[in-house]
């Protein structure tokens, strides 16, 4: 972790303790002034317009024009190419998440062999039109976000519809929907189609923040939820850490502590309804007109269900409001009309707990005696109930949105002084024109709106930036997040352009971003690292791509692999988050902050607490412990055991070969098909007498799945 990510990390914690620190400290008057940038902060690389780079015409392709020449500085070459084995695992990793099929990596050699330009051709386009694509692409924007399934904390509470921003990510992804529509939509679905649920959906971007059921200090409260959104898109969207700037201007980048409650005007209003429906309008005005028939044709049996509980509830829901401060008391008592948009956001928050108090203590089995003549009334009248059930509609979905609480803008102040929405001061500090919306702000629409301008400088960086990464394990710029002056600087700063530029004259699409990378030599050189190879000398961390740099698989790759080879992986298209026991892909699986898979925990995947744009791959003992002893990966290696034997309890060298196709992706050299069959002669001495079964060759099946050239791709 570098000195920058250290100082943000401690200053959101300390925030966390006593924001009111952000009006309280300031290093400099900045708030009453606007700052003259010294000559470097002015020539700072994140904030230069996209450079208009030439790339000579030729037969040489445009990423390997600019690889090439850096290598040529240092005297060196590209490595040799991949064979076609090595090429296919490695796109089907990288588009995927999933190893290929013995089957598909045979098409691939025949069709390599005769013609391998179009033989790469089709296998891109047939893994990029796949929906596992924006399944695994799906996971690296998730990260970014610190999308979860719960609320972290101590009550750490699931949020049983979050997944329907995961699935519009991933059906982003395999739509190759724009990027700017992309932008937009997760920062103003809502001001841009609020009639489209599917696009709404992406609001839920501005809800992923840890949030605690049980804080009482609905303002501190308030203030670390708008804070972490504001800091969370500078970092997502603008690769900024502009979170150093809560407190004073930056210590290290150009950015003012104007500058960022300027920002956090566009995002101050922002609250989280929980009642909204996941539905058209359209099929929202049915179900109320046929919801509203089975009200009127109920209404004296609700009425008097109600009244039975009525003061049981009450009560609870005081009890919680008096638990507030008193200022918030106040706020909150106010009618909904005449509360400003601040109090409507510290309103919500008292009532979404104090609703969650009474769903959880004032059932009406709670309220009610269980032997009293209410309880006794309470269950006769609800039987009558029961025969109107043909006339009620069916529930529509919950939604998982975000929006604002009015068309009135929550107030910013710094110093006391009322901040108006404003970009960045190094960017020219230039005033949006605001349009505001029948039922919000419109602030959220301008904010996008110049975030996926084409002459905003970082914005196509960041994202063709975040692609590269993904390919060869690290960005032409190594941090993602933070392009500011403490991250790292691009290595091929000119490339970073033309691919910024590409990305958006192709019209924002990643999918055009993947071909253009996955053609090149650069991408398509071997990850053998010989002997004679003396590159390192002058590159030891390959920056510069003289080999295909491996790595190993990611938490949910190595799931996923298991089940896939396993025989035992279930595709689905997106819905509700499953438990780790189900087996479907990772992405699918519910993400408890405080209580995460094993499997996916122990190699490195996030927990969700904040944006996190790279793994830390790790290597530990507790890697191999749990790959050698736990219940999981030895089921995967009894399934694949079966799926491979069937009936039979004996393997002779078609089962060993085939065993090896299907987990390493390549056929099995005759010395490691000798040295599998003596493993399971050997293995048959030592427990044959024990375990008639198949448990020699469960055996083997589990060493292949713990191996190296199964967790590593090159």
């Amino acid at each position: 972790m570098n000195l920058r990510r250290i100082h943000k990390f401690g200053l959101q914690h300390w925030l966390g303790i006593a924001v009111i620190g952000v009006l309280a400290f300031s290093g400099t008057a900045s708030g009453q002034r606007k700052k003259s940038f010294s000559e470097e902060e002015q020539k700072w690389w994140a904030v230069q317009p996209l450079a208009d780079v030439v790339v000579p015409e030729g037969e040489q392709h445009a990423v390997d024009f600019f690889v090439e020449r850096k290598l040529d500085e240092l005297g060196l070459e590209m490595a040799e190419p991949a064979g076609a084995g090595e090429l296919v695992r490695r796109m089907s990793f990288d588009l995927h998440g999933l190893p290929p099929t013995p089957g598909e990596v045979a098409d691939f050699r025949e069709a390599f062999e005769k013609d391998e330009e179009k033989a790469l051709e089709a296998l891109i386009e047939r893994l990029l039109a796949s929906p596992r694509y924006g399944e695994r692409w799906g996971q690296h924007w998730l990260d970014v976000v610190r999308y979860a399934d719960s609320d972290g904390y101590r009550a750490d509470d699931l949020r049983p519809n979050a997944y329907r921003y995961r699935d519009y990510v991933v059906r982003a992804f395999n739509e190759d929907k724009p990027y700017d529509d992309f932008v937009r939509e997760q920062l103003a679905g809502d001001e841009i189609a609020p009639g489209d649920p599917e696009r709404v959906a992406a609001t839920g971007f501005l809800r992923h923040g840890v949030y605690e059921w049980n804080q009482r200090n609905a303002e501190m409260q308030r203030e670390i939820m708008i804070n972490e959104i504001t800091n969370v898109t500078g970092e997502v969207f603008l690769g900024m850490g502009i979170g150093c700037a809560q407190c004073h201007d930056h210590k290290f980048d150009p950015i003012l502590q104007r500058d960022y409650f300027a920002l956090q005007t566009f995002l101050s209003s922002v609250y989280w309804p929980d009642d909204r429906k996941h539905a058209t309008e359209k099929e929202v005005s049915e179900y109320e007109a046929a919801f509203g028939a089975w009200e009127e044709a109920t209404r004296e049996i609700r009425g008097e269900m109600k009244s039975l509980v009525k003061e049981g509830e009450r009560k609870t829901y005081d009890f919680r409001v008096k638990t507030f401060p008193p200022e918030v008391q106040e706020m909150f008592a106010k009618p909904w009309e005449k509360k400003s948009a601040y109090e409507r956001q510290i309103s919500f928050l008292v009532d979404r707990q104090a609703g969650r108090e009474v769903r959880m203590l004032a059932k009406p089995e709670q309220v009610l005696k269980k032997e009293s003549a209410e309880r006794a009334r309470y269950e006769e009248v609800k039987a009558r109930l029961v025969g109107f059930e043909e006339l009620k509609p069916e529930e529509l979905p919950l939604a998982f949105l975000s929006t604002d609480t009015g068309r009135e803008a929550a107030e910013v102040r710094l110093k006391g002084e009322v901040i108006e929405p404003a970009f960045l001061e190094i960017l020219g500090g230039e005033k949006p024109i605001i349009e505001v919306r029948e039922k919000t702000t419109g602030r959220r629409s301008a904010l996008a709106a110049w975030i996926v301008r084409k002459d905003h400088p970082t914005t196509s960086r960041v994202m063709v930036n975040r692609i590269w990464q993904h390919h060869f394990g690290s960005g032409i710029a190594a941090s993602p997040n933070d392009f500011g002056m403490l991250g790292e600087k691009p290595t091929h700063p000119e490339l970073l352009d033309w691919l910024a530029r590409e990305f958006m004259d192709g019209g924002w699409r990643m999918k055009r971003i993947h071909r253009l990378i996955l053609t090149s030599r650069a991408y398509r050189q071997t990850a053998r690292f010989e002997p004679s190879n003396v590159h390192d000398v002058s590159d030891p961390a390959n920056q510069l791509l003289w080999r295909f740099p491996p790595r190993r698989l990611s938490a949910e790759e190595i799931r996923d692999a298991m089940l896939a080879v396993s025989g035992e992986l279930e595709n689905r298209e997106g819905g509700d988050s499953q438990g780790s026991a189900v087996p479907v892909r990772s992405i699918y699986v519910k993400k408890m902050r405080n209580t995460p898979d094993r499997i996916l925990q122990c190699f490195d995947s996030p927990l969700g607490f904040a944006s996190e744009p790279e793994r830390l791959n790790t290597t530990t003992a507790t890697q191999s412990l749990l790959l050698a002893n736990s219940e999981w990966p030895l089921a995967r290696a009894r399934a694949m055991a079966g799926r491979v034997l069937g009936v039979r309890k004996t393997a002779s060298r078609v089962e060993v070969e085939q065993v090896f196709e299907l987990a390493w992706g390549r056929e099995a050299t005759a010395e490691e098909v000798k040295t599998g069959l003596a493993f399971l002669r050997s293995q048959r001495a030592v427990v044959g007498a024990i375990s008639p079964g198949n448990e020699p060759f469960v055996d083997f099946c589990h060493a292949l799945l713990s191996s190296n050239e199964f967790l590593y791709l090159h």
